[in-house]
């Protein structure tokens, strides 16, 4: 990944060089050049001398205040040991018989309407005796489980479902982080309604569609300092964000939606500012989060492929019931999930292929070769007009006139 990624950042720097000639943007340019090709030699090396990059458990940081004597060595044994992780199966079950994990076994008490955490501790590696587990391996301690989560843990504990404990020491106690999968197996429902999301690092669309694929309700949730803010921050802004967009779905009564998987197109340019968006806003994080909203409070989730929607939204929907482009492209996800297919309007047809439409013609091809011709066409216009408050009309008459 680093080295591709290298590759693709030195061709568009060396790109850039070539129509670049003023004498101080050419500087950095090199010097830009000169330290991604030392850091593409550096990762190369390891490929040909088949080596693994180095790691450190513990943290660089605090191995290079170990390094400086800013950090005692005691501390840094302990930064390297305060935590263990295990990996469950649904087939393994632990100390009192409960299916999930062999190693890290949660019990739930119902007499007391408390949990419990069995932790094997494996003897010593010297010991080669194979003997079977005994009682006296095996630790038992409290489990204090949040209000909120208990009802999804003893569903988990009650299917028997394979879930993964990690165990961290930090400050003087221990907290046990607990994940399994909430297992959304359920299939799209042609006679209910389904809302579609659009996510962007500013703002998530969300459309409710009728079963029939028309439009019923729209609603925009803005978070402008999603890019901004400090990671902890993101974190916490995310969390809000998914779990007012999964009230607001559930007192609408939706029980299903449709996202798209997020993906911002690398130029590996220089731009500061789609650089700081493109790092700061983790691809995944509100994806993750929003779907996990929306599953603990029992709506399916589905996917469905990203082609051309923005692109549709804005030529089919967004002047027919007065939305924004996100919010269109959100009626277009919610009515694919569906099962609905976009067609090109009648009127475009004939412009586009320029004759008569014949066999083998699909309507996702004349998307496609519509998107081209849309972006050659605004590449030229901005260069002279502001195009944000153009219409689609307004965007067809340059299309064709730059195709004519």
């Amino acid at each position: 990944m680093h080295v591709s990624d290298l590759e693709a950042k030195i061709e568009k720097s060396e790109e850039k060089l070539k129509r670049t000639k003023n004498k101080l943007h050419r500087q950095g340019i090199l010097a830009r050049l000169s330290l991604l090709r030392a850091r593409l030699e550096y990762w190369k090396g390891f490929l040909e001398r088949d080596e693994v990059p180095p790691a450190v458990f513990g943290g660089k940081k605090n191995l290079l205040l170990l390094q400086e004597g800013k950090l005692s060595k005691e501390k840094w044994r302990e930064l390297r040991s305060n935590a263990f992780y295990s990996v469950g199966q649904a087939n393994q079950k632990g100390l009192e018989g409960q299916y999930g994990n062999a190693n890290t076994e949660i019990v739930y008490d119902e007499a007391t309407d408390s949990f419990r955490l069995n932790i094997y501790i494996p003897p010593e590696p010297g010991d080669k005796s194979g003997r079977l587990r005994q009682d006296e391996d095996w630790v038992s301690v409290p489990l204090e489980v949040p209000a909120r989560y208990r009802p999804l843990l003893l569903k988990c504990l009650v299917e028997g479902r394979a879930y993964t404990v990690r165990v961290v020491r930090k400050a003087g106690r221990f907290d046990c982080f607990t994940s399994f999968s909430l297992q959304d197996e359920a299939k799209v429902d042609r006679t209910s309604p389904m809302a579609g999301f659009d996510l962007n690092p500013d703002a998530v669309a969300v459309t409710v569609v009728l079963p029939d694929g028309n439009f019923k309700v729209s609603r925009l949730f803005r978070c402008p300092d999603l890019v901004h803010a400090s990671h902890e921050k993101r974190e916490w802004i995310a969390g809000n964000l998914a779990k007012e967009v999964a009230d607001w779905l559930e007192s609408l009564g939706v029980r299903q939606v449709a996202l798209e998987e997020l993906s911002f197109a690398r130029d590996h340019d220089t731009n500061r500012a789609f650089n700081r968006i493109a790092h700061n806003f983790c691809v995944r994080l509100l994806f993750n989060r929003i779907v996990v909203a929306l599953r603990k409070r029992s709506i399916a989730v589905f996917t469905v492929p990203a082609h051309f929607t923005s692109l549709i939204s804005f030529f089919r929907y967004s002047e027919t019931y007065g939305l924004n482009t996100h919010q269109a492209a959100a009626l277009v996800i919610a009515r694919r999930a569906l099962g609905f297919k976009e067609k090109v309007p009648k009127a475009l047809v004939q412009k586009l292929l320029g004759r008569s439409p014949m066999e083998g013609w699909t309507h996702r091809k004349l998307w496609g070769k519509l998107s081209g011709m849309f972006k050659a066409a605004r590449k030229k216009v901005s260069c002279y007009f502001n195009t944000r408050a153009f219409a689609p009309s307004a965007w067809l008459e340059h299309i064709f006139a730059g195709a004519g």
